[in-house]
């Protein structure tokens, strides 16, 4: 069209074009599902064919390319002709025919596009026709179809119905041909249809393994199936690379249809096939390859040093159990050379191995539990087949344990400051260290630590489980009264592969107890005890009750206990091991109320003592003869015999008689031990005051009176001792109320003691030089300060006289008391004499039977009279012992028995019994005035086990300073020793040879005096020690050993006095005539001089008593030395 047509024309003629191309590609792709269906179709018949026919060579030849052929006509027809005309290579355009079409679908455009299009003569140079009309009508065509895309004419949908006739006819062709094997075989032949193929046999073999490879001596089955017509018998044919010819092996068919031959032990290579008939397998070929063999495998297993453990060796055994870190050491010898070898571990992680010909080498480190294989190959690069899993074992090094033994719970740091440590430690291979940690956790006086403090201590660390011995001493931390000290102990293994792994104790808390505090709980402790004790007599009165109810209804005339009897005797043998446990709990409370008070140094000597007695007064309470004694009532009632019964019980009323008058006893001689304990604890508060204040006063001496702070700080410390006198008063008060219910004890005295205290004005003077010292006047501070001091002196001197002139009048009253029973036992023993040289003549038949029975009655009366008095004087003290009362008790007994005989005439077992008296009465006699020289021996300052206890409480004191003095020194060391400081350890070194000669001559007198075997301690072992200790210091080895080796050696002193404490009085009160008793009385009686009078009195009074001569001489004795003790130094 020229320039001149319309404008419209080109925009009409692109969408027929559009709808053209949409066409043609249509008509494409119709094409190539027709081609395709076509080409798999003739396919899939060709094949057929060849499978029905089974054509020759030359047939397929022709039939392939007939289908070649084929392919190409239908491409060329049904593919390519369409693309060309698609590309407009052939020419196909018609746009006219195509504006029909148009038209046809779009009713609205009818013809208008047909007739505007023939207005434009495409072949023609002429326009019939105008401009404006050409434009007019394709303007008013292009109008209607300008939103038309003609092209939509064209639909694909139809294609679906060629797709799925081609997947129909490709799928049956596809499965045939892969699923189906004759069409499988016969595609084969078509494909290669230049090849000839013969007819299939009649059946084929399917053997296994087929070729293979084996290391040299395994064995091989050979399995062969057949597929097809059954051949009858099948053969196997094999030879190996030595032999020239095949040696056939029938072969026998199992149950399965299959026929197998097993090669054995297979030496070199091996060619095999079946055959049947005239028909053979392939061709199958056992090659044999010589592949390395481990022949030898060697292990050295070398633990780690710290371990100490041996080295150990195994062979042929891989499994490896060692301890982490261990190293492992390998050898091996191979069958063959190798050219590498490697540990291949579980993990994938590989170890290479030295290699040298047949051998190889290496090692590794155990770290964790694992598998591994050792893999060897040969110059021929094969590997050792199936190699052998081993395993590896790391044995853990196992955490350390500690056990903290002492102290288990949180305790009150004692006075000297030292807390005794016992723990035991114990670890598989050792130790590096073992540390105390501690820190101040609480203060009123200084800020609380947050990080612990550490002090390494020594001990044997290779020794794998120990109990370690160690003494704290806190003096250098100055604990002060309400401070707290945490501590723990942690131990550390000597594991250097994983690190030291450590365990720890639980914490512990030292707390610094007040005076007051301690005393307090004392007080609390005893009164609880005191209630206790009264309840249990309480229980024990009706106990009595039901025995007397019981010996009651066992008096019925029946042969055989009843059950109700049965019952009611055992809820009284219940009762009866109840109080027993009752006193025993009350004993274990004294106890500790007595280590309390000595391990803080708050009981004088002869309260101790009088601690001790009570504590073996309340154990043969509960001993094992009266626990005897129950168990076997209670195996008599099981008897249910009557009259066994009967005399158990009396024995039982018996025993609990005893029982409650020891209960009595006991918690009158306790209230007596809390009224001297209270004159200790006041002699204690004074001298502690004392101490206090003079310390203070040297404070005040040296302070600037104008340093307000420190003023503040001398006023608090001066607050307190107010607070202490207050305590004293309260102290004293209480004393006075205990002492309300006893007659024999200093009352006056006391109240004395209050008077002064009240015109001291001790309160008030503390009061205001307190006051004076925060107003800074420091002179009238210190008068009053020095006044304090001097009453706190005559105070204590009070005091400790009251104490004195109290114990002098306790041990007279007792000596006098003693004596008077002991003349009258004489007395009575002599009369008993008479009685039994006149009875042992009588005459059965005699008529004076009856006036001797009387004077035998009249004997006993009297003797009952003496038990009474020994029994309240055993109130009083503890120089009446059981042993006397049982002895007076078998007299007793004695003498009944004696009257029954008499009763019966039988003048022989009267007199014995009568003998049996006057023996017991004067074993009675024997211990009582053993009492009473042990007494004097006392008074005249005689040795005996108190005085044991004495010289090592001297000695421990003194040790207990030179340790201090020592590790002062130690503080101050600064490297090595000046000069100074040299010269200051050898006078520590001297004074340690003073302590080791003392203790050595303590140890010689014990043995003299056969004292020695009471102590558990080896004083000799203790000497030894300190000779270790002084050569230590004569060499200037100042070093925490050294401090250790004191500590120990104080502790071991501790010991020993802590042993005669619970020993002293344990097993040595035996009732042998003529054996001496050795008690301990108070020793110093200091007594002022206008006391003599008191004395003379005294001894006037027993001499007017009207004694025989032998001990009016012994009074006399007595009271000498006793007045010696008066005299002024």
């Amino acid at each position: 069209m020229s320039e001149s047509q319309s404008k419209y024309y080109s925009h009409i003629i692109s969408k027929l074009e559009k709808l053209i191309r949409k066409n043609f590609l249509l008509i494409t792709a119709k094409g190539l599902l027709i081609s395709l269906s076509i080409i798999v179709a003739t396919l899939f018949a060709f094949i057929l064919l060849e499978y029905l026919f089974r054509f020759s060579s030359s047939v397929r030849t022709i039939i392939f390319y007939s289908w070649i052929a084929l392919i190409i006509l239908s491409v060329s027809y049904f593919v390519i002709i369409p693309l060309l005309k698609l590309f407009n290579i052939i020419p196909s355009r018609n746009y006219f025919e195509t504006a029909k079409i148009a038209g046809l679908h779009f009713p609205f455009v009818k013809d208008e596009l047909l007739n505007s299009l023939q207005l434009v003569n495409g072949n023609s140079t002429i326009n019939l026709y105008s401009i404006e009309l050409i434009d007019a009508a394709f303007s008013n065509v292009y109008q209607k179809v300008k939103d038309i895309d003609f092209s939509e004419i064209i639909s694909f949908n139809s294609l679906k119905r060629y797709f799925i006739n081609f997947i129909i006819i490709a799928f049956v062709a596809l499965f045939s041909i892969l699923f189906i094997s004759p069409i499988s075989s016969a595609s084969g032949r078509f494909f290669s249809y230049g090849k000839e193929f013969t007819p299939p046999a009649e059946f084929q073999f399917k053997v296994f393994p087929g070729n293979t490879k084996i290391t040299k001596g395994e064995n091989v089955e050979v399995r062969i199936k057949v597929t097809g017509k059954d051949p009858g018998e099948i053969f196997l044919a094999e030879k190996d690379i030595t032999e020239t010819g095949f040696t056939n092996h029938k072969l026998e068919r199992d149950s399965a249809g299959t026929y197998s031959y097993k090669f054995q032990n297979i030496r070199n290579t091996t060619d095999y096939f079946a055959f049947a008939k005239d028909i053979r397998s392939e061709e199958y070929k056992i090659e044999v390859t010589d592949h390395p063999v481990i022949k030898l495998l060697e292990a050295k297993i070398i633990p780690p040093a710290y371990s100490k453990l041996p080295i150990t060796e195994q062979k042929d055994n891989g499994n490896i159990t060692a301890l982490k870190g261990s190293r492992v050491e390998y050898k091996l010898i191979a069958s063959k050379d190798i050219k590498s070898s490697k540990i291949v571990f579980s993990d994938s992680s590989e170890v290479l191995l030295t290699s040298n010909n047949n051998q190889a080498s290496g090692s590794i480190r155990v770290m964790s539990d694992k598998s591994y294989q050792i893999i060897i190959t040969d110059l021929n690069n094969d590997n050792n087949i199936q190699p052998v899993t081993y395993s590896i074992k790391a044995v853990e090094d196992a955490y350390p344990s500690i056990e903290l033994n002492f102290p288990r719970t949180d305790l009150n740091l004692p006075e000297d400051n030292r807390v005794p440590i016992n723990l035991k430690v114990s670890d598989d291979f050792g130790f590096t260290k073992l540390i105390l940690n501690y820190r101040l956790s609480s203060s009123q006086y200084e800020k609380p630590q947050e990080n612990f403090s550490q002090i390494d201590i020594q001990f044997d660390k290779n020794s794998k489980e120990q109990f370690v011995d160690y003494i704290w001493n806190l003096t250098k931390l100055s604990p002060a009264v309400n401070d707290v000290f945490t501590f723990y102990l942690e131990i550390f293994d000597n594991d250097n592969i994983s690190g030291p792994k450590s365990a720890k104790t639980q914490t512990i808390n030292l707390r610094v107890p007040s005076l007051d505090e301690i005393l307090s709980q004392v007080d609390k402790t005893q009164d609880d005890a005191l209630k206790e004790l009264q309840q249990t007599i309480k229980e024990a009165q009706e106990l009595k009750k039901d025995i007397e109810q019981i010996n009651r209804d066992l008096k019925q005339d029946k042969k055989e206990l009843t059950w109700e009897e049965k019952q009611k005797i055992e809820k009284a043998l219940d009762k009866f091991e109840s109080l027993q446990e009752k006193m025993q709990s009350i004993s274990a409370k004294l106890k500790d109320v007595q280590n309390e008070l000595q391990q803080n140094k708050l009981l004088s000597k002869e309260t101790l003592e009088k601690y001790m007695q009570l504590q073996q007064l309340m154990e043969e309470m509960t001993s094992d003869e009266l626990k005897k004694a129950l168990e076997q009532m209670r195996q008599t009632l099981e008897q249910l015999n009557r009259n066994m019964t009967q005399d158990q019980m009396k024995n039982m009323q018996i025993d609990e008689e005893k029982f409650r008058k020891s209960i009595e006893r006991t918690m009158n001689l306790l209230k007596r031990i809390q009224i001297e304990q209270k004159i200790d604890e006041m002699l204690k508060r004074t001298e502690r005051m004392n101490e206090k204040q003079e310390e203070l006063s040297k404070q005040t001496e040296q302070i600037n009176q104008n340093d307000q702070k420190e003023n503040d700080n001398l006023s608090k410390q001066q607050d307190e001792i107010s607070k202490e006198l207050q305590n004293l008063e309260n102290t004293m008060e209480d004393l006075k109320e205990k002492m309300q219910d006893m007659s024999d004890v200093p009352k006056e005295e006391l109240d004395k003691l209050l008077e002064e205290f009240d015109k001291q004005q001790n309160e008030q003077l503390s009061k205001e030089a307190s006051q004076k010292l925060k107003q800074g006047q420091k002179q009238n501070a210190q008068k009053n300060q020095k006044q304090l001091s001097k009453n706190m002196q005559q105070m204590q001197q009070m005091m400790q006289q009251m104490k004195d002139q109290m114990m002098q009048q306790n041990q007279m009253q007792t000596f006098t008391d003693m004596m008077r029973i002991i003349d009258n036992l004489l007395s009575l023993s002599k009369k008993q004499e008479e009685l039994k040289n006149q009875s042992q003549k009588l005459d059965p038949n005699s008529s004076q039977y009856q006036t001797l029975a009387q004077q035998q009655n009249e004997i006993k009366n009297n003797l009952n009279k003496l038990l009474d008095q020994l029994a309240q004087l055993s109130q009083k003290t503890f120089a009446v012992t059981p042993e006397m009362g049982k002895a007076l008790g078998l007299a007793n007994k004695n003498m009944e028995q004696s009257l029954s005989n008499m009763q019966n005439r039988n003048p022989k077992n009267s007199a014995m019994f009568q003998q049996e008296a006057m023996g017991n009465m004067n074993q009675a006699i024997m211990m009582m005035k053993s009492q009473l020289e042990s007494m004097m021996q006392g008074g005249s300052g005689q040795g005996g086990m108190m005085s044991l206890l004495q010289q090592l409480q001297q000695l421990s004191g003194q040790q207990m300073t030179l340790n201090n003095m020592t590790q002062m020194l130690q503080q101050m060391q600064q490297g090595n020793l000046n000069q100074e400081q040299q010269a200051q350890l050898q006078r520590l070194a001297q004074q340690q040879q003073l302590i080791q000669k003392s203790l050595e001559q303590l140890n010689k007198e014990a043995k003299e005096s056969g004292e020695s075997k009471k102590i558990p301690a080896n004083l000799e072992n203790i000497a030894k020690q300190m000779q270790e200790v002084i050569t230590d210091m004569q060499t200037e080895k100042l070093t925490d050993d050294l401090i250790q080796k004191q500590e120990r050696i104080l502790s071991k002193l501790l010991d020993a006095q802590r042993s005669i404490n619970e020993r002293d009085f344990e097993q040595e009160r035996k009732s042998e005539t003529g054996k001496n008793i050795v008690r301990q009385s108070p020793s110093e009686l200091n007594l002022l001089k206008q006391k003599k009078d008191s004395l003379k009195e005294e001894i006037d009074k027993a001499l007017r008593e009207g004694y025989n001569k032998d001990y009016e001489e012994l009074i006399r004795k007595y009271f000498e030395l006793i007045q010696q003790e008066v005299k002024p130094n």
